[in-house]
């Protein structure tokens, strides 16, 4: 039980260190952390708009193959830019506006967005073979039990039952198997079913992360017939489908964990050294402070609108990663880092979830330790 815990509690920290974490993060702020190119560090002279338009204009260099084999500036352009390998419309790239000191501000430099893109993304997603084996369409489906994991939804698919992602936390930390396991068998869903995991976060600022999320918990419980559905209730309701606003009930089951911890990274493997480390945070957040050698990768850049892209769109995205070695993907609390986790798994990656505050938690231990043995 305590081996089983260690991986599904990862993300559980003490209010002591909580207040250690916030104060270390806050210092840490004033220098930028590790990035993956030097251009990312800043400092030189340096122009960043310069660079935008020098790797944006498909005419300001040697035009290459986009896959494979990514040239250095395209992979800065996709893995650190977070932008599309078609460039900018026109020659020049427009300069954003300033903010208050002058300076123009990091995200208007990475929000500026290309019509191409646009016109792209709004383009009919194609899901391939495998991606049907892990999302599915928006069509009812005999048999299977679909989960609304949203935190206060007020329409559901008919049929469904309700178990807010919420329910499966203890304030930020992931529950211990045997409650999990409690919460979805009282909820009437064992190991056998099919499942089908929907629903949003508006606090935290909507989107698929929560059901990725459960989606990753009950994958660590050993549940292999789930999927993620490709869209939101809203688009259930566009495509003509019944939705109710009253949740089902289910008679209670027996739901029997059988814990994986391949899809879960700790501290020592991070520090081993063996897994590409992702950051899936905002470009800000990954600039003043990151694991060291983290590439980033916004977990924005998986997602368009509700749904996750198609895969050659994120095989752009990932285009910067080898997919011959593992990868480790985080976000503070893992939450929003459980979109790029999920996409990785879509395309075939060894792909392992992580969260920031447990790899600075396990940094202050030496020193705390030695604290302690001084002191004493």
């Amino acid at each position: 039980m305590k081996h089983l815990r260690l991986y599904l509690s990862s993300f559980s920290w003490g209010a002591v260190t909580l207040a250690l974490l916030a104060l270390l993060v806050l210092a840490n702020g004033a220098s930028a952390g590790e990035a993956f190119c030097e251009a990312c560090q800043g400092g030189g002279g340096w122009d960043p708009m310069a660079k935008l338009d020098e790797i944006g204009n498909p005419d300001a260099a040697e035009k290459e193959a986009v896959m494979p084999g990514l040239s250095t500036a395209q992979k800065n352009r996709v893995g650190v830019w977070n932008k599309p390998l078609s460039g900018f419309e026109g020659s020049n790239a427009s300069a954003p506006e300033s903010t208050e000191d002058g300076n123009a501000s990091q995200s208007q430099i990475v929000n500026k967005t290309s019509p191409a893109r646009v016109a792209k993304e709004n383009q009919e997603i194609v899901r391939s073979e495998r991606a049907q084996s892990m999302i599915a369409p928006l069509q009812q489906t005999n048999g299977t039990i679909y989960i609304d994991i949203s935190e206060d939804s007020t329409e559901h698919i008919s049929g469904s039952i309700v178990i807010p992602y919420t329910e499966l936390l203890n304030h930020t930390a992931v529950r211990s198997e045997g409650e999990i396991a409690a919460i979805l068998g009282g909820a009437g869903i064992s190991r056998d079913d099919a499942v089908i995991v929907y629903g949003d976060c508006m606090p935290c600022g909507g989107g698929p992360a929560p059901a990725t999320f459960v989606y990753w918990i009950l994958k660590s419980l050993g549940h292999d017939n789930v999927k993620l559905l490709d869209g939101m209730v809203e688009d259930w309701t566009a495509a003509g489908l019944p939705t109710s606003a009253n949740a089902s009930a289910l008679p209670a089951k027996v739901f029997i964990p059988e814990v994986n911890s391949n899809f879960t990274a700790d501290y020592s493997y991070v520090e081993s050294g063996q897994a590409q480390i992702v950051d899936a945070r905002s470009i800000e957040e990954f600039g003043n402070s990151s694991i060291p050698g983290a590439i980033n990768i916004p977990y924005e850049s998986v997602i368009s609108g509700n749904r996750l892209k198609d895969e050659s769109m994120l095989e752009r995205v990932f285009g910067i990663l080898d997919k011959e070695r593992p990868v480790v993907v985080y976000t503070n609390t893992g939450l929003k880092a459980s979109v790029v986790w999920y996409a990785l798994e879509l395309l075939g990656y060894d792909a392992r979830l992580y969260s920031y505050e447990n790899y600075w938690i396990n940094q202050q231990i030496p020193d705390q330790e030695a604290a302690i043995n001084t002191t004493a």
